[in-house]
């Protein structure tokens, strides 16, 4: 399985950042809304990857 190149990673890097500046900026609905969309993308990634779910050992 492929790593995430430089690009990529500088690009995850990047969204991570604007994720915590926004969250900087909003009230608890605004978190709120935030937690539901990355809860998508989360779910969005398990669906794509279904053999990242599974139970830490």
């Amino acid at each position: 399985m492929a790593s995430l190149d430089r690009q990529q990673s500088d690009r995850l890097v990047h969204l991570i950042t604007a994720v915590e500046q926004l969250l900087t900026e909003v009230d608890e609905g605004g978190a709120e809304e935030i937690l539901d969309e990355l809860y998508m993308l989360i779910t969005k990634i398990f669906e794509l990857f279904p053999q990242l779910d599974k139970e830490e050992e």
